[in-house]
């Protein structure tokens, strides 16, 4: 990939495109303070608390345009703000939730909105904007540090908020602050180089020797670009250097197609293909540092290029097969991507030189003791499995030995596992399908039932997994345990085998239960789209596919059952057409 090329047209397209639907999206009602100004949205029916933050998008769109429509809109906008606006400063997540660690999110919005396009603001308005901001660095400064109880990205970003708010209003102590949030961040870092602490406590660590890990959601999306422009704005070096072997960790995580793969994530469950439902996006940081390596740019390119395959009617979907499946879009998506576009346009984008990804030519095998998954790469297939034991909530990331993710260069995603039940761990932040009846686990698992109760090997934290690799193969073996959503196995007879056997050809799985379940268990194998065929070797297949959708990651395909032959045994392989 030589070819040149210089995204500002399409990055600034793209934005446009949103910032004229968040215009369309906003409410009007002239005296009714509570609503005026907001932005609805059509997927939730409801105002999300954090669309303020999209002052900053649409007054680069109005500087840029010359269209004062974004100019009011923006002004509106900031003025609803103020009915999430506690008294001590912190700004609340949503109308109905306590919880104000998102000020830090919100200060850098409109910090960015300040800094980069103030002077579209007349001087009483521009005090009142600066009035409120210092208000919440106040706030920050106070109640978002090391020992307030928290996922690590809330850190990393209160270490950007008060490097941008330090150097803002020339306060020391809150550079100070920045320095010391963005250094416990950055001992946060596993052996093969991803930021942990996405749980709680931030420390923990698993019987298997595991951490809290989401490395395509909140790490590659929020955490890492907050850390960068952290070191970006306080001029420290040595976190600058960090941050770049941090991201050349994470692109790893990037498929070829943009999306990051998060199929393995503690936040598994917010995972939206191209990165997570409530997070900002790494476009800024990225082609910032593509100056220096196009690989950084050619990362945040194609993870642009998917965001607008994924924006539809001016909107941003929550995945791939969203619009195609009737389900609406989640303007949360929308205002918090806009952002990030938007930085990367004010920080200037430029000209580069096509070049590949670690995914375009990656390992064959690759181990991460830090979530205990293997990665794999034959020919035109990636794939990974994992055994990972971090629990976040229940029925989080697959385990057990499972295949959360298969793609392959012609079809692109085949398996895509989030979270593997469907929990509205953060209602706010989550929507409800419209097509409930076709929602199902889309992570291939062996399973039985109990009393009525489900056991699966996915729910095994327990699962060995081990590995052998030659020139043209890896062959992966699993034993595991059926177990409950609690991680409890089977009473008896609990214990099943996988193996998988990935060529440049196929992918051949075989597993085996206790002849004792022979007739009670089966394994579940949803198969995004229909670029893939699967052919019986043993056991049987006595029904059709029945179709599914997801919201999580946002596919739709086919789930097939294969029964176990009399002496509890199954194979299958699964081809490319």
């Amino acid at each position: 990939m030589t070819k040149k090329q210089n995204p500002e047209k399409e990055i600034s397209e793209l934005l446009e495109d949103w910032c004229a639907s968040l215009v369309r999206l906003q409410i009007s009602m002239p005296g009714n303070k509570e609503l005026d100004g907001a932005i609805l949205c059509p997927a939730c029916k409801t105002i999300h608390g954090r669309c303020h933050e999209a002052v900053y998008p649409l007054l680069y769109t109005a500087q840029k345009t010359g269209n004062d429509a974004y100019l009011t809109a923006a002004k509106k906008l900031f003025d609803w703000g103020e009915n999430m606006r506690c008294p001590d400063g912190g700004m609340r997540n949503d109308a109905k939730s306590e919880w104000k660690g998102v000020t830090a999110f919100a200060s850098v919005s409109l910090h960015d909105a300040l800094y980069y396009h103030g002077a579209l603001l007349s001087e009483t308005e521009k005090t009142l904007w600066e009035n409120r901001l210092r208000d919440m660095g106040e706030w920050l400064y106070k109640n978002l540090r090391p020992e307030t109880p928290a996922y690590i990205n809330y850190y990393a970003a209160n270490a950007c908020a008060m490097a941008l708010l330090g150097r803002f209003f020339n306060r020391e102590d809150y550079l100070t602050l920045a320095q010391k949030e963005a250094a416990y961040c950055f001992r946060h870092v596993s052996e093969n180089g991803l930021v942990y602490g996405e749980g709680r406590p931030n420390d923990a660590k698993t019987k298997k020797g595991c951490f809290a890990i989401d490395p395509g959601g909140y790490n590659a999306e929020e955490t890492l670009p907050c850390l960068y422009r952290y070191a970006s704005a306080i001029g420290d070096n040595a976190a600058m250097a960090d941050c770049k072997k941090l991201f050349v960790a994470q692109i790893e995580w990037m498929l070829p197609d943009g999306a990051w793969d998060n199929s393995v994530g503690t936040r598994a469950f917010k995972w939206t293909y191209w990165g997570s439902r409530t997070t900002d996006g790494s476009q800024e940081a990225l082609f910032s540092l593509g100056r220096e390596d196009p690989v950084f740019a050619e990362a945040a390119l194609r993870n642009a290029q998917l965001l607008k395959r994924c924006t539809h009617n001016g909107l941003l979907y929550g995945g791939p097969d969203y619009a195609l499946n009737g389900e609406p879009a989640c303007v949360h998506h929308t205002f918090c991507h806009a952002k990030a576009l938007a930085g990367a346009l004010n920080a200037g984008l430029y000209a580069f030189s096509r070049t590949a990804l670690p995914a375009d030519d990656p390992v064959t095998l690759k181990r991460y003791p830090e979530n205990d998954t293997l990665r794999l790469a034959v020919g035109g297939w990636r794939a990974d499995i994992t055994g990972y034991d971090f629990s976040y909530m229940k029925g989080d990331h697959a385990s057990g030995g499972a295949l959360s993710l298969l793609w392959h260069e012609k079809t692109g995603p085949l398996i895509a596992a989030g979270a593997v039940d469907p929990v509205l761990k953060e209602p706010h932040n989550q929507q409800l399908s419209v097509r409930q009846t076709e929602q199902r686990c889309t992570c291939p698992r062996i399973e039985t039932l109990y009393d009525g109760v489900r056991f699966g090997q996915h729910y095994d934290f327990g699962a060995v997994i081990s590995a052998e690799e030659t020139d043209d193969r890896v062959t992966v073996s699993v034993k595991a345990l059926l177990c409950d959503e609690n991680h409890r196995s089977l009473p008896e007879n609990g214990a099943c085998t996988l193996r998988y056997e990935l060529t440049a050809q196929a992918l051949t799985v075989s597993g085996g239960v206790s002849p004792a379940l022979a007739r009670q268990a089966r394994f579940v194998l949803p198969l995004i789209g229909n670029g893939a065929t699967v052919k019986i070797l043993s056991g049987s297949m006595p029904e059709n596919p029945l179709p599914f959708f997801n919201l999580n990651p946002g596919f739709a395909g086919l789930a097939y059952t294969v029964l176990p032959d009399e002496t509890g045994r199954f194979s299958l392989r699964i081809v490319v057409k």
